[in-house]
């Protein structure tokens, strides 16, 4: 095999229509595989050195508009309980992560009529940061909080076999009501990413952004300030 070879191949794959990460994943395992022969003298040269990659256009993560948004909303409220409400709710309009949220105890909520918060103590790389409730937030909390009952102790999420609910438990739920809602794809990081998006579109600065969000980069960030394939179509 020699680099002509290589070339050829990946016009294959791209004539193929198979996607950029998918063509550089096999370009990357052929440079690999030569790298080691080469230096098991089975092969004299690598092939694949001076493949270059293919070049994809940056665009947002995915994340769901507001028809979308509005549809998961109601698929929860329409079969699920005050809990599952809750937590797809703090999802969307705090954009924490689900290992974040699954780590809340009572203690770290604060609801008062006209503002509220919740405290994450041990966010991505250990960090601590207060997250703001808005008005949506605080009601589907308080509803939770009056039936779940049992004192202040922890957890603020329960399971149904009791305990704090689990990242996966929570992925299996949101799977369901995105399934009744008829979307595809969508995660609990789906929502996260509802929510940096949100926010990015409505004006607000990538600083202010990666705050609420716990982002350690603006670069991150950043991310949400791209055009997602929805954009991009509602322009054309």
């Amino acid at each position: 095999m020699g680099p002509l070879d290589v070339a050829e191949y990946k016009r294959y794959l791209v004539t193929r229509k198979k996607k950029p990460a998918t063509v550089n994943r096999a370009l990357a395992s052929i440079r690999s595989f030569f790298s080691w022969a080469v230096g098991e003298r089975l092969a004299g040269s690598n092939p694949a050195g001076s493949a270059k990659s293919v070049k994809s256009a940056a665009q947002a993560p995915k994340a769901l508009d507001r028809k979308e948004q509005l549809a998961l909303v109601r698929a929860v409220q329409r079969k699920g309980d005050k809990r599952d409400v809750a937590i797809v709710t703090l999802l969307l309009h705090t954009g924490m992560r689900v290992s974040e949220l699954c780590a809340l105890d009572v203690g770290d909520v604060v609801l008062n009529e006209r503002s509220g918060s919740a405290t994450v103590r041990h966010g991505k790389g250990g960090k601590r940061r207060e997250v703001p409730l808005n008005a949506t937030a605080r009601r589907a909390l308080k509803a939770w909080l009056e039936e779940r009952g049992g004192g202040p102790g922890p957890p603020l999420f329960t399971s149904r076999r009791g305990g704090g609910i689990t990242p996966r438990g929570v992925e299996y739920m949101v799977a369901r009501y995105a399934y009744d809602a008829r979307l595809e794809d969508v995660t609990p990081h789906t929502l996260r990413h509802a929510f940096c998006k949100q926010l990015i579109d409505a004006g607000e600065s990538l600083d202010r952004v990666a705050v609420l969000a716990g982002h350690a980069s603006l670069n991150t960030t950043a991310r949400y300030a791209r055009p997602t394939v929805k954009d991009l179509a509602r322009l054309y």
